[in-house]
């Protein structure tokens, strides 16, 4: 078996397994909050949460780093070009060593300002120093020793590095118990965070040389060439995942500052369960990234990607988004009454504005070159497909049991957040099939794709979330936030569509129509709670569970029965542990 073949028969393999990690991880924290509030304040407890927020600004620049290692890492072995890894390696540990000395430094001379701004208590002063600075410096060795564990999933085997960061977390929550029982306090917290990181690091580092035992690291592998990498593709990923915490932050901030705090804390609970689904499904695009880097792809067309063209693409879809933003705008009640009547001619205009420059924008593409590949054209749709697939049946069941679900978490006085639930359900649900698409371009270096998608999806929501919030509240804002994902994500179905050569036809029957099998169970425990409605908190968590386990069974079995084929039959089955075959070497 050669190289390319074996990374797509991984592939299945290695998105599952960041699944049933990350469910392990969710699971284990969820029950490890209770057991640390027990041996800790609620300001230490406050303290070490604020750790990461100031943590999670230093690991945006991780971003583009991280893409970088798994793209090229994929690339130098389909080339057979293992020594490139070892000077890939070399160059961006320097590189994020450089970046957190200096986030480090600056840290450490912004801390006065940091214990005034956070109205951290004189006496807690000293130690909140010591936390941040700890959490800092652990994390900074991190972000610069990552690089093992990117490579190690550039070179296919997300499995055996799942493995390793799963014991080593589940090595760290024993830490934690045995540090927090002893006293050491939030320091113990700190501590364990430590352990973790090293045995992370020494895991990966024996992975990696156990898989490309030339692998090594050394300021003399250090190049000039693969600086150039990190900068050039990882700073446009940089961009991308800047991009992208702004957008998971807008809705929040749009919707506290229209409607207030007390909507946007109901927004916050409604947001928890979506929020961690997606967790889940998201967990699964890693390999996709690595897959297409392996296999890259042949363009085909005449037309040259110059800039100067690129740029009046990205004009024209601008401005064909805020004309298409714009026209439901008109028949909200409070712009009609500000228009006294001339706002359905207005949004007939803009309407015709649209289709004028959707037309123009849409003989653009057609003129474009396009990928001639067909294991990158069956890689996209099968991504689409599993993808649809499992989030159709997380979600689907957040949308039918929306309102017990609520009830048995934090009780019925939150029905609203239920309803804010039922449409981000929806939106998250389409928004994640993006996500095998994002990779992919990402792996094959087409990174404009994703920032056309961006796009859409920023001007969408900057416009219709606060129009929602202040046309119908909470309810308002869930729904722009739906509709935001809806367009954004079919924009970026028909440009993918175009560059892979795939007809809507064949694009529907193999993506849309299995994910909506679940549609039928979901109807059956949607009824049964409607019918047996719960009376208390512990009733409504038995009937959440029945209703749960009887909805996974019920589309389980007709995804096996009606949609999968004897293949994914087979791979199935493959991945069943007590089930799976030993494999001859390839």
């Amino acid at each position: 078996m050669n190289q390319k073949e074996n990374a797509l028969k991984k592939l299945a393999g290695n998105a599952v397994s960041g699944m049933v990690a990350t469910i392990i991880y969710m699971v284990s924290r969820l029950l490890l909050t209770p057991f640390i509030l027990q041996y800790l304040s609620l300001e230490e407890f406050g303290l070490w949460s604020l750790c990461f927020i100031i943590l999670s600004y230093a690991g945006m620049g991780g971003f583009g780093v991280n893409s970088t290692y798994i793209r090229y890492s994929a690339r130098y072995l389909a080339e057979g070009k293992e020594k490139e890894i070892s000077k890939l390696l070399s160059t961006g540990v320097a590189y994020m060593f450089s970046f957190c000395l200096f986030f480090c430094l600056v840290l450490y001379l912004i801390m006065p300002f940091l214990l005034e701004r956070f109205h951290i208590a004189p006496a807690q002063q000293d130690l909140a120093s010591t936390i941040f600075l700890g959490t800092a410096a652990v994390f900074s060795l991190e972000l610069t020793l990552g690089g093992f564990r990117f490579v190690i999933n550039g070179m296919h085997e997300f499995l055996k590095e799942k493995i390793v960061s799963t014991v080593a977390g589940l090595i760290e929550i024993g830490a934690i118990l045995l540090f927090l029982y002893f006293g050491a306090g939030v320091k113990g917290l700190l501590y364990a965070f430590a352990l973790r990181l090293v045995l992370e690091t020494i895991g990966c580092w024996a992975i990696a040389r156990s898989l490309l035992p030339s692998l090594s690291v050394s300021w003399r592998l250090i190049s000039r060439e693969n600086f150039r990498l990190f900068l050039g593709f990882g700073g446009k990923v940089q961009v991308l995942g800047i991009l992208g915490i702004f957008l998971t932050a807008l809705d929040r901030l749009f919707i506290t500052a229209i409607a207030g705090l007390a909507a946007g804390g109901m927004f916050e609970i409604g947001r928890k369960l979506p929020s961690t689904a997606g967790g889940i499904s998201s967990s699964a695009f890693g390999p996709f990234l690595s897959t297409a880097s392996h296999i890259e792809g042949r363009w085909a067309g005449e037309k040259p990607d110059a800039f100067p063209d690129r740029l009046k693409t990205y004009g024209l879809i601008v401005a064909t988004t805020v004309t298409l933003s714009l026209v439901p705008l008109f028949f909200l009640l409070p712009v009609q009454k500000r228009l006294q009547g001339a706002s359905p001619l207005i949004a007939v205009f803009a309407g015709v504005l649209t289709v004028v420059l959707f037309y123009l924008l849409n003989r653009r593409m057609k003129n474009e070159n396009f990928l001639d590949n067909i294991e990158l054209k069956q890689l996209y749709l099968n991504g689409i497909r599993f993808t649809n697939m499992i989030n159709s049946t997380l979600f689907l069941f957040l949308v039918a049991m929306a309102h017990p679900l609520m009830n048995a978490w934090v009780g019925k006085e939150y029905a609203r957040a239920a309803d804010v639930m039922i449409f981000l359900s929806t939106a998250y649900s389409i928004q994640l099939c993006t996500g095998p698409i994002t990779m992919i371009f990402r792996g094959i270096d087409r990174n404009g794709r994703e920032l056309e998608y961006m796009l859409v999806q920023v001007i969408l929501m900057v416009i219709w979330i606060p129009a929602g919030t202040i046309a119908s509240g909470l309810i308002g804002s869930a729904a722009a936030i739906a509709c935001s994902s809806i367009v954004s994500t079919c924009f970026l179905f028909w440009r993918s569509n175009n560059t892979f050569q795939i007809r809507f036809r064949k694009f529907v029957s193999v993506t849309v129509i299995p994910a909506l099998v679940p549609l039928l169970p979901a109807v059956a425990v949607f009824a049964v709670s409607e019918i047996y409605p719960a009376e208390g908190r512990l009733v409504a968590v038995l009937q959440v569970l029945v209703c749960g386990v009887v909805y996974v069974l019920l589309s389980v079995m007709m995804f096996w029965k009606f949609i999968l084929n004897g293949e994914e039959k087979s791979k199935a089955l493959e991945m069943i542990p007590f089930n799976r075959k030993r494999n001859p070497p390839c």
